[in-house]
């Protein structure tokens, strides 16, 4: 089997350019690269996103958490990952600060630079955007990481758009735990089931009996459904984690969870976030 070339030559970055990368929104977005188009070290992950309806490239654990966040939040309308900064653009500024342009290592072009996540925002009727760099905070002891991320915010910042890098210290291991196993059933589809319709019936019972029922642990819920209303063994789980992917039931995600914790630290219609997480990365 033949090796995939990864490096990013001038004939490559000619063609990401006629397929579009870098342009469009939301569902439409073309991200500049591809987790095909980077060596995979296990990190990279294709994550379908609620915001954009669209699947992810993400590049790193981090970049996963921090989008984990981003495509919760209400304040969150477009997500853009690896977003391309015009090249004749990053060029100038680099020589205006005396230092080299990023280079493609094997093939000895200047790269584009991306910028991790270029995010749209709305709060009422104001919308603005917001552009993040995700780094390991060791990293930034780096006098060349140091550089390239100057040269992004220099261009972020003629083009009046906040700028700010995220690291891990940034991003709550708990909550990004929490948001990974609510994420993986943020759909049914697939899952095989006896008629059409099967799921939206077990959803309206869950809700019309956890709407009534107090003074039990949420495990003690759902083996009431399965003795009273003939769920199966494990289904009101996966009914109760798709609830919550979907901000139906909300807890505090923060927080370790378990099936043992009283009924009432679980609510439904009501879709409390965790501002202080999206605070923490999105800096105006």
């Amino acid at each position: 089997m033949a090796r995939r070339r990864y490096e990013i030559d001038e004939a490559k970055i000619q063609k990401f350019l006629k397929e579009g990368r870098g342009r469009g929104e939301g569902a439409h977005y073309l991200p500049w690269l591809t987790i095909q188009d980077v060596p995979s070290s296990g990190r990279s992950t294709r994550a379908l996103g609620s915001t954009t309806g669209r699947t992810h490239h993400l590049l790193s654990d981090l970049e996963t958490g921090l989008f984990l966040i981003l495509d919760r939040s209400s304040l969150v309308i477009d997500i853009r990952e690896q977003f391309p900064l015009p090249r004749e653009e990053t060029q100038r500024i680099a020589a205006s600060m005396g230092v080299k342009h990023p280079r493609e290592p094997k093939a000895g072009n200047e790269i584009v630079i991306t910028t991790d996540f270029l995010i749209t925002m709305r709060q009422g009727s104001e919308t603005w955007l917001v552009a993040r760099s995700v780094k390991p905070a060791g990293e930034l002891e780096k006098k060349r990481v140091l550089e390239k991320q100057e040269i992004e915010r220099r261009y972020w910042s003629s083009q009046s758009v906040s700028f700010g890098i995220v690291t891990e210290n940034e991003i709550p291991k708990e909550l990004v735990k929490n948001l990974r196993f609510l994420s993986e059933m943020r759909s049914l589809n697939g899952l095989i089931v006896p008629y059409e319709g099967y799921w939206a019936d077990r959803e309206s019972v869950f809700v019309s009996q956890f709407q009534q029922t107090s003074n039990c642990t949420l495990k003690e819920f759902f083996n009431y459904l399965e003795v009273e209303h003939g769920f199966q063994v494990g289904e009101a789980l996966t009914v109760f984690r798709y609830l919550a992917a979907n901000k139906v039931i909300s807890f505090d995600l923060n927080k370790e969870w378990h099936v043992h914790l009283p009924i009432e630290h679980f609510v439904i219609d009501r879709c409390e976030y965790a501002a202080g997480a999206i605070a923490n990365v999105i800096r105006q």
